[in-house]
């Protein structure tokens, strides 16, 4: 629902007063362009998603001139909300424009320093599995690919090669580490599964799977590093902006009267 109204007010937003190209769109002298459109929808969306964002934007439109026809727009919170979001608007792009082009380079001995000072926060809270597999369509095809895999077959190139599943194919057919809670389903596929040998084939909704459980950890154990880099990297990267800003706004305090009142 937050997103839908989201949509609304931005495509109503995009709508200009006097058309300076294609229109798809008008309320009274409010016009939604081409361009306006296109821009907010997701690539290859479809024509129902199209008509479902111009209904959307009329609807908006037409809501935004009532509230202003009943005088709405005049109420002093309504004001003071206003310009709270404008000014957050402004210091995201200030600091998007002094921090976004400034590339933050974090290096190996700074990742394995943090992981090394930091590993309680990588402890696991409960056992976790990681696995991956290949999608079939059918069980005849689901065996050859075994087969191929019993004789030597690498599996993530099988599941390059084979897999029907497009969201973990080009990844060799990984799914990542997960607890039963993530996913009770695959959890109880694989609990019972010889560790980095391929199952028979499992049949669910979505064809035949065939499961490489390729670990498993105990709880209370600690994540390697190679799970949690991208955590990490996230992390110092953030703590540089956030050193970049606190400099800024130093700078900015020596050139401005400021003060904090007594309570």
């Amino acid at each position: 629902m937050r997103l839908g109204l989201a949509l609304c007010f931005f495509l109503t937003a995009c709508g200009s007063s006097g058309p300076r190209e294609e229109v798809v769109a008008h309320v009274g002298d409010a016009y939604l362009e081409v361009s306006a459109l296109e821009a907010l929808l997701p690539y290859g969306a479809s024509e129902e998603d199209r008509q479902r964002a111009i209904t959307n934007w009329i609807g908006s439109d037409l809501l935004y001139r009532e509230a202003i026809d009943r005088g709405l727009h005049e109420s002093l919170r309504l004001q003071q909300q206003l310009e709270h979001t404008r000014r957050n608007l402004l210091v995201a792009a200030l600091l998007d424009d002094e921090l976004g082009s400034r590339e933050v380079d974090v290096t190996e001995t700074e990742i394995q320093r943090y992981y090394d000072e930091n590993g309680e926060l990588f402890r696991r809270e409960v056992p976790e599995i990681q696995a991956r597999h290949i999608l079939l369509s059918s069980q005849r095809q689901a065996n050859a690919r075994r087969n191929d895999l019993r004789r030597g077959a690498d599996f993530g190139d099988v599941a390059r090669s084979h897999s029907e599943d497009v969201d973990t194919r080009d990844r060799g057919g990984e799914l990542g580490v997960f607890s039963r809670a993530d996913d009770p389903a695959l959890w109880n596929a694989c609990e019972d599964l010889e560790l980095n040998a391929p199952s028979q084939p499992i049949r669910t909704e979505y064809g035949y799977h065939l499961i490489e459980v390729q670990a498993r950890y105990e709880a209370n154990s600690v994540r390697p590093m190679e799970q949690v880099r991208g955590q990490i990297v996230e992390k110092l990267v953030w703590q540089t902006h956030r050193r970049r800003m606190d400099q800024l706004v130093e700078t900015l305090k020596e050139g401005e009267d400021w003060g904090i009142n007594d309570q």
